[in-house]
């Protein structure tokens, strides 16, 4: 053999050897699984590894187990299809008027047994019960001389002796020691700044706030001497406030001598065009009542949005609040997120149901998350646009704590990311994007197992990897802006 051909055969036998062993050291390596590969070089690629991310410190949130329900919820001539409903929707709340006008209709009739069966029912079901202690009654008005209900909508001072003693009566019905069920909480009044619907107007009745603030004091008081006679604790929230409060009625009720001492809460309906200013305004509000020891104590009993059916402008006459059904599943899931990330005490929906004859310039007959499409048919009842969006969010977001991340690599600030965490393992990441022009590319890195991705629109899930690479597009074009992960750690 020449010099060369030796040469040649040796650097092949050394070049083979090399590749064998090569491959024997690679191959009886265990595979890593677990460890996350190095971050890409593309700067365009939005990253997001949560097996490297720490939590911001005092950025922890609670999210109560009893967060979410339903107005009007439970009350239907199908209870057992409607409840079978609110379960599927994850709602622990239900929510009604126990109205004056119902319950005393006259000086001498009590019906205080109106609402026995529907929160018996309730009760059976595992649910809680949110009661409203609310409005005027003509007889009273008559009896005192004062104006007629349907001129000015007002308890006067000299007829409150009446309310309070229809309040400590219904209260004292459902205090769960009488032999009936309980009543969870009760809210007094409803909407009292907003002039000329719920409470008389301050321009024309001078009087008209601090009546107010005396009626929600007689009451409360009332209550807290029942509670001292029954040896119960009545969970009593007052404010009931909308959106457009001034601060002179909030600081008006809960700064009147000691209104503030005698509640556990204060209520709100964060009303607005889309999520983002819905929880603006809450984030407001908060604010208004944290000098009175309410910031975390602030009940969202109403919150939701009027839908339309075709894709364009808000049909004329609506509200202004309204929203393009198809857009419901991102809508909803981002509002119930941003209220459970910045500390409401709970959030319920308005409402449940459409009514069958919806009319297209009226808002209120299209704020539920189910069209009852044939009144009396339980098998023609609509799942609408935003119901899986509040089933993702009540099913997995309660119980858990909200914890802002920090990541190595920086996240614009258009990509909204809210992750949570339980006690029990279980985790949910939501990310959407703001930019109302451009898409992004992002890849979510998780640990742990049983990662899944969810579709709000359909409520279906599917299994994914523990990294895996997502495209979100511009803001109110598709649920597709929006991601929605659970996994266990």
């Amino acid at each position: 053999m020449t010099s060369s051909k030796r040469l040649k055969a040796l650097s092949i036998f050394l070049f083979s050897f090399l590749i064998l062993t090569f491959s024997f050291v690679f191959f009886s390596c265990p595979a890593e699984d677990n460890k996350p590969g190095p971050e890409p070089d593309d700067p365009s690629l939005i990253v997001m590894n949560f097996t490297t991310a720490t939590a911001q410190p005092g950025s922890e949130v609670n999210i109560k187990q009893d967060f979410f329900g339903f107005c009007h919820a439970g009350t239907t001539s199908f209870l057992d299809r409607e409840y079978e409903i609110l379960d599927e929707l994850g709602a622990v709340w239900v929510h009604w008027d126990f109205s004056w006008s119902t319950i005393q209709p006259t000086e001498t009739t009590w019906n205080l047994g109106a609402f026995d069966s529907n929160v018996k029912r309730a009760k059976d079901e595992g649910k809680k019960v949110i009661g409203m202690l609310l409005y005027d009654v003509d007889w009273a008005h008559t009896k005192m001389g004062n104006p007629p209900a349907k001129d000015i909508r007002k308890v006067w001072l000299d007829e409150l002796p009446y309310f309070t003693e229809y309040a400590v009566k219904t209260v004292q019905h459902y205090n769960g020691k009488n032999g009936r069920n309980k009543v969870d909480a009760w809210l007094i009044w409803n909407e009292p700044d907003l002039a000329d619907r719920f409470w008389s107007n301050p321009k024309t009745d001078p009087t008209s706030m601090e009546d107010f603030y005396k009626l929600t004091k007689a009451t409360a008081t009332a209550i807290r001497e029942l509670d001292k006679t029954e040896g119960t604790h009545t969970e009593l929230i007052g404010g009931v406030f909308t959106s457009t409060v001034s601060d002179a009625w909030v600081n008006g009720l809960l700064g009147y001598e000691d209104v503030k001492d005698l509640l556990d809460g204060v209520a709100f309906h964060p009303y607005g065009p889309n999520p983002v200013s819905c929880v603006d305004v809450f984030k407001d509000f908060k604010q208004k009542v944290k000098p009175y020891g309410f910031e975390d104590k602030v009940w969202l009993n109403e919150m939701g949005y009027p839908t339309y059916t075709d894709k364009g402008p808000i049909p004329t006459g609506r509200f202004g609040t309204d929203q393009w059904e198809g857009d419901m599943p991102r809508v909803v899931t981002q509002a119930l997120t941003l209220f459970t990330a910045n500390g409401a005490r709970n959030l319920n929906w308005y409402h449940l149901f459409d009514s069958a004859n919806r009319k297209p310039d009226d808002s209120e007959s299209w704020f539920g998350l189910l069209w009852r499409k044939v009144q009396n048919n339980p098998d023609e009842w609509v799942k609408k646009g935003g119901y899986w969006g509040y089933a993702l969010c009540a099913n997995n977001l309660p119980g858990k704590t909200y914890k802002k991340m920090n990541f190595t690599r920086a996240i614009p600030a258009n990509i909204q990311n809210y992750y949570f965490e339980g006690q029990d393992g279980k985790r949910v990441l939501v990310v959407w994007n703001t930019d109302p022009l451009d898409e992004f590319d992002i890849r979510i890195t998780l640990g742990g197992s049983s990662h899944k991705l969810w579709d709000p629109a359909t409520g279906a899930s599917t299994a994914i990897e523990k990294t895996s690479n997502y495209t979100l597009y511009p803001a109110n074009t598709s649920q597709k802006t929006l991601v929605f992960i659970t996994w266990e750690e």
